[in-house]
């Protein structure tokens, strides 16, 4: 990706479990119909201990080095938990998601990070979406029936320098421990 390319993470709280799951198939659906790409989605909800977990999520990006991982790298600060253990899950090495959760941090104001994690939180389902190349009139409209919803744009800088860097880090520290215990 190129410098200067747009990056959004958008999350909305939701009424129902199905307003979200309609809000999810409104907004994969536009990634079918070709106007969306790069695109990562999750549907959140609650269990019966007020927790939330991870019900379903897709990647339109699975093709490239970190496809899958946006997501991930999302929740890991929006929804600690349920990120963790997405991130554990990724098509993506574990250091490649922790590179991106870097990148998100130092480039996302923490108030506005804190008012979406606030957002899903205080929901009993919700929309977690991170798209790259697109600003948020293009991802805002899809987030239909929500009852609160929260854009934040950023810039995406160079997310495949990001995610090599993040993994050719933790192969250097693997092989450092290695020597050191031998």
């Amino acid at each position: 990706m190129e410098s200067n390319t747009p990056l959004v993470i958008a999350g909305a709280k939701y009424a129902t479990r199905q307003d979200a799951v309609d809000a999810y198939n409104v907004i994969w659906g536009a990634r079918h119909q070709g106007a969306l790409d790069h695109t990562d989605i999750a549907i959140l909800t609650k269990d019966a201990n007020g927790e939330l977990q991870m019900e379903r999520h897709d990647s339109a990006g699975k093709h490239l080095a970190w496809g899958g991982a946006l997501i991930g790298a999302a929740l890991v600060i929006v929804a600690p938990p349920v990120g963790v253990a997405v991130a554990a899950a990724s098509t993506g090495a574990i250091a490649g998601v922790g590179g991106l959760v870097g990148h998100f941090w130092r480039n996302i104001p923490k108030a506005q990070l804190n008012e979406l994690s606030d957002l899903l939180q205080s929901g009993e389902s919700g929309v977690v979406v991170v798209a790259v190349n697109h600003k948020g009139v293009d991802i805002a409209p899809l987030l239909g029936k929500a009852l609160e919803s929260k854009v934040i744009e950023t810039d995406a800088g160079d997310l495949d320098a990001v995610f090599s860097k993040a993994l050719a880090d933790a192969q250097t520290n693997r092989s450092k421990a290695a020597s050191a215990a031998h």
